[in-house]
């Protein structure tokens, strides 16, 4: 019997606590109505209170509208300078393709050039008769098919040779004639595969090979 006795002491000092506390805190809902009613019969007191406030609120409500537009102006700019840079980007990739078809054309064309230079090309041992070397002075187009008279550009100097020989007392010859017609800068050039050597590494060719040699120059 004397646990049951605690039991209703503990249960009857919990129901005294909880009407305590809501007595003491009382109902959220009455508590609010009290505050506004408080605040309402301020602003009937004050009418000029309630009037600063509400414009108070107006104010803020205008400036988040204009924050608002210049955000959405501000967006419309950014999406036009994003078109703008897409529109920039597009020509470049345009610009970009074309060069690149470009590169290819000028690649196709001087492996066709080279391969065409290749085949012009008399291997061995080949002797021309320079006559003349100039510089600003270019005649190449009068070289173009025509294997008789040769174009080669050194830089700036721009030098041309005439005929093929195999020997050199032939070259030497020819030489002499083209001096006796006025070309007084006529002059022997040796070639080996198409890539012009000195005389000395030419003459040290026909040498060894036994081939035929005329005097110098």
């Amino acid at each position: 019997m004397r646990w049951l006795l605690t039991l209703s002491l503990m249960l009857a000092s919990t129901s005294m606590l909880c009407a305590q506390q809501k007595k003491k805190g009382g109902d959220p809902q009455k508590q609010l109505k009290k505050e506004w009613k408080k605040k309402a019969k301020s602003y009937v007191k004050n009418p000029l209170a309630l009037k600063a406030r509400e414009e108070s609120f107006q104010k803020q409500v205008q400036d988040r509208d204009r924050q608002l537009e210049e955000m959405q102006r501000r967006n419309r700019e950014l999406a036009e300078q994003i078109a703008q840079l897409e529109d920039q980007l597009r020509a470049r990739q345009y610009s970009l393709d074309s060069m690149q078809s470009e590169v290819l054309r000028l690649k196709a064309a001087y492996e066709a050039e080279k391969k065409q230079s290749r085949l012009d090309v008399m291997p061995g041992l080949v002797f021309k008769v320079q006559i003349g070397a100039f510089r600003l002075f270019d005649m190449r187009k009068y070289a173009q098919d025509n294997p008789f008279f040769e174009a080669e550009a050194l830089g700036d100097i721009n030098r041309y040779t005439v005929g093929r020989f195999r020997d050199l007392a032939l070259a030497e010859a020819f030489q002499k004639d083209l001096k006796r017609l006025g070309i007084r800068d006529a002059w022997v050039v040796p070639f080996k595969d198409g890539v012009r050597i000195t005389m000395k590494e030419a003459k040290e060719m026909l040498s060894a090979t036994g081939g035929a040699s005329a005097g110098s120059r």
